[in-house]
């Protein structure tokens, strides 16, 4: 038996709504690192059928399984295409894949395929992207199809920080300029905090409220807070959607002064049961949570004792009534994603996609 990974479908359809606010086809779901983990195939079918029609992947090898799914979505790769990559102008255009072009190499080699193509600039991450100052002549001359100016905000997740401002007036600025020789140019700037911080912050909005924006939702739709601190209430609306169970494999009896785990890092301060769980940081459960993390079963909270192991988690459970079989809950409604990576002292993108393939998947509508 494996742990078990509990997909709430009509959770994410939920989170999903609560972004796009009746306007689906302003909003693009970022569906990379097989959904976050999640797994694409029920993730895309979903969100397809709540009325998204525009997904991005990271590699051109994730938009060919999902294209395999959805034949009529449109799919970008944010990896772009080179020509020093193993990504070919073929497979793109067998798979009908957009390519978001990141540099001058990569829209040469595009040009003349008179295929749609994303164009990313850099305005203030330093990481993927052409500079936001030069672009406009880098591609000059250039035959190119664009149908999509992306960039990134470095710092979303800061509700209100004057970055996020900075970055979109220098898109906007770049924009404006592309726009003259692509007057079908649209932008996207937003992530899932960016998104929620556009819909709410007044200075924002002043700089898309006119311009045909996509936003680009991911961590949101997986039911992860976005926000690091200040903006969170602005996604309190926001549903669960994955829950990491472990089944009980053994209940022992354990006197006070028993060591437990791996280096007996904890030592039983009373009489106690311990109940071992069937998951593990095989499955991806941080092992950070050693001495850290807790469990949910019947209602109470438990706490994780000892290191935890590759295959097992050992959960003191006092005096509640626990027999093998019983199953506990290690993320989910109780005990959430940002709760998992605030303890494993990561987040919950990290959480989410280290979540191993050999747990059992189970996806519910509810």
């Amino acid at each position: 038996m494996t742990g078990r990974l509990t997909i709430n479908l009509s959770a994410l359809a939920h989170n999903y709504a609560q972004f796009h606010r009746g306007s689906p086809a302003q909003f693009a779901a970022v569906v990379k690192a097989d959904s976050y983990g999640l797994g694409v195939e029920a993730v895309a079918k979903k969100l397809w059928d709540e009325g998204c029609r525009e997904y991005f992947v990271a590699f051109v090898s994730e938009g060919v399984a999902l294209r395999r799914v959805l034949a009529e979505a449109k799919i970008f790769v944010l990896a772009g295409v080179s020509p020093k990559t193993e990504e070919t102008i073929e497979e793109f255009l067998t798979y009908n894949l957009i390519p978001v072009l990141n540099t001058v190499e990569q829209c040469r080699y595009w040009s003349n395929t008179q295929a749609p193509s994303a164009l990313h600039v850099d305005t203030g991450m330093s990481r993927l992207g052409m500079s936001v100052e030069s672009v406009v002549n880098d591609i000059r001359g250039l035959n190119l199809k664009l149908d999509l100016l992306v960039s990134h905000f470095a710092r979303a997740d800061e509700f209100e920080h004057s970055f996020n401002a900075l970055q979109s007036q220098r898109l906007n600025a770049v924009f404006g300029a592309l726009r003259e020789h692509y007057p079908m140019l649209r932008l996207s700037l937003a992530n899932s905090a960016g998104s929620l911080t556009l819909q709410a912050n007044e200075a924002l909005k002043i700089h898309v409220s006119d311009i045909e924006h996509l936003d680009r939702v991911g961590i949101g739709l997986y039911g992860g807070n976005p926000f690091s601190s200040a903006g969170s209430k602005h996604s309190k609306g926001l549903k669960p959607v994955a829950s990491l169970f472990g089944q009980v494999l053994q209940v022992r009896q354990v006197a006070a002064g028993t060591p437990v785990g791996y280096g007996s890092t904890h030592i039983m301060p009373r009489d106690s049961s311990l109940a071992v769980l069937n998951v593990g940081y095989a499955d991806g459960l941080p092992r950070l949570l050693s001495n850290n993390g807790r469990a949910y079963f019947a209602g109470k909270y438990c706490y994780i004792v000892g290191r935890i192991s590759m295959d097992a988690t050992i959960v003191d459970v006092g005096d509640l009534d626990v027999v093998e079989g019983d199953w506990f809950e290690l993320m989910g409604a109780q005990i959430s994603v940002d709760e998992v990576a605030t303890q494993a002292r990561t987040i919950t993108f990290e959480v989410l996609t280290g979540l191993s393939r050999r747990l059992t998947r189970v996806y519910i509508e509810e």
